[in-house]
């Protein structure tokens, strides 16, 4: 029996050349797709962490956080729908943890679709609880549906 050959996995830094691959990502796998003016401006503020997940060279992955004071907010992670389900996301949210732990963050906060169970399930195993809800904060076809808000508490952090 073959085994599956090695793929080279990487989290790294997004670019500006990224841009094309992240739009085609996004509009495949989100309801309400940022534009690329809005990945634009993260890229170009200090206050951002832009990074992508590739595999064999491929860009399959992205994740936007937002770092104020204390606090990161996980304002977008994106998953190609070919590459969900595969720990992609889970690792590049490790990452994030270890990254605002070690530089003194207190407090992870994020958002997510209430129908998304899946992303909901992650985030727990990860250490985010509930906080909160937002009625009717995403579009959803004709109507809208609840974001759910979800806090991760670091060492020291927010009581």
């Amino acid at each position: 029996m073959a085994s599956e050959p090695t793929r080279e996995e990487l989290i790294r830094a997004m670019e500006p050349e990224d841009l094309d691959a992240v739009m085609a990502i996004e509009t495949a796998a989100q309801l309400t797709p940022w534009s690329r003016a809005h990945f634009r401006d993260c890229l170009g503020n200090d206050n951002y962490l832009c990074q992508v997940a590739t595999v064999d060279d491929v860009l399959v992955a992205f994740l936007i956080l937002s770092r104020i004071l204390d606090e990161t907010h996980v304002l977008n992670i994106t998953v190609a729908p070919a590459w969900q389900r595969r720990g992609i996301a889970r690792r590049m949210l490790q990452q994030a943890l270890a990254s605002a732990r070690a530089d003194a963050m207190s407090v992870v906060y994020l958002e997510v679709r209430e129908s998304n169970q899946s992303a909901q399930a992650l985030y727990r195993q990860l250490g985010f609880e509930v906080c909160g809800v937002r009625k009717n904060y995403y579009r959803r076809g004709e109507g809208h549906e609840n974001a759910v808000l979800m806090q991760c508490l670091l060492s020291g952090g927010h009581k």
